[in-house]
């Protein structure tokens, strides 16, 4: 919110924060919450009690507040200097699911998507499947049409609800998203709250022996058990990121405390040292390298969010 003071007849204008049912943490450290276990703080660390609560704060929030949503901490790079403005959670209440009639299920945004994978799996749904290999939450997988051996959020999404930063509830079809390759078109201010998937009846024991299947592929290819995150480049159009990775010659490639995993070329790690910085500027050498290589400049599939240096204040409190 805006406060309009007066001091010696100058008109002063203070950022404050609106009040809450849920809970709001000032300068709150964001590395503890992300698998790299890097990143600085949050000028504001909001959890919202439930949607109302979320749509209430929204609405008296200066509209001009930075706002950014973190999710499972699993595809995100948050830099040293942290976060400036709000940063919203939504992985403690926004987590309920909800089986409805013909198959369709009713998922809060921070729900797990191996948590769904599982549960789905119990109930003898399939099409799910794939979600086993995305640590995510199903905001984060909708937001950038997160995809796992050979299929994608988008091949069992139906539609979606979500709030502007203003505070207006919004719902749209998949058609109206425009999902492609990790992106869609929706704003990117606007914050997803919950999403209608549609499964298809299958039998229990072969759902979970699939699921067995992938979780045993991802734990021989991926670095699951260290402080990583998601694939870091998306694959270019018809090459694969890790093969250019490879074929660079950035196997063994470090800085800091980040290294290129030994697993997976498309993956960095860090090695318990690593500060954001060291994470960004390695990647930024794979992206160099791949480019003077091959002439192909690869995106960054993990978000990077925040300050290099520390974040200029917001809120006047």
């Amino acid at each position: 919110m805006k406060e309009i003071m007066y001091n010696m007849g100058k008109k002063i204008i203070k950022n404050t924060i609106p009040s809450v049912s849920g809970t709001i943490k000032k300068d709150f450290n964001l590395s503890t919450l992300t698998w790299f276990k890097v990143g600085g703080k949050a000028e504001v660390f909001f959890i919202p009690k439930d949607k109302k609560d979320l749509v209430s704060f929204l609405k008296k929030l200066d509209k001009n507040t930075p706002i950014k949503i973190l999710g499972a901490g699993s595809n995100i790079l948050i830099r040293d200097g942290g976060i400036r403005g709000v940063t919203i959670s939504l992985v403690k209440n926004f987590s309920n699911i909800s089986y409805i009639k013909n198959q369709k299920i009713l998922v809060g945004a921070g729900v797990n998507c191996i948590k769904l994978s599982r549960d789905c799996a119990l109930k003898s749904l399939k099409g799910l499947e794939f979600f086993s290999g995305i640590p995510g939450t199903v905001g984060g997988a909708i937001r950038m049409n997160a995809g796992a051996y050979g299929h994608e959020t988008s091949d069992i999404l139906e539609k979606i609800l979500t709030v502007t930063k203003r505070g207006k509830i919004k719902e749209y079809n998949k058609e109206e998203l425009k999902m492609s390759y990790r992106k869609n078109s929706l704003n990117k201010d606007e914050i997803i709250l919950q999403a209608l998937f549609t499964c298809k009846k299958g039998k229990k024991k072969h759902i979970q022996d699939d699921i067995n299947e992938l979780r045993e592929r991802r734990q021989k290819t991926q670095p699951i058990t260290l402080k990583t995150s998601g694939s870091t480049f998306k694959n270019p159009s018809n090459l694969q990121a890790w093969k250019l990775i490879k074929q660079s010659g950035c196997s063994k490639l470090k800085k800091g405390g980040a290294e290129v995993s030994s697993l997976h070329t498309n993956f960095l790690v860090n090695q318990g040292i690593a500060s954001a910085g060291d994470v960004e500027e390695l990647g930024s050498m794979i992206i160099d390298k791949v480019k003077k290589k091959f002439g192909v400049t690869l995106q960054w599939e993990i978000k990077i969010i925040g300050s290099k240096n520390k974040y200029r204040k917001y809120f006047n409190e």
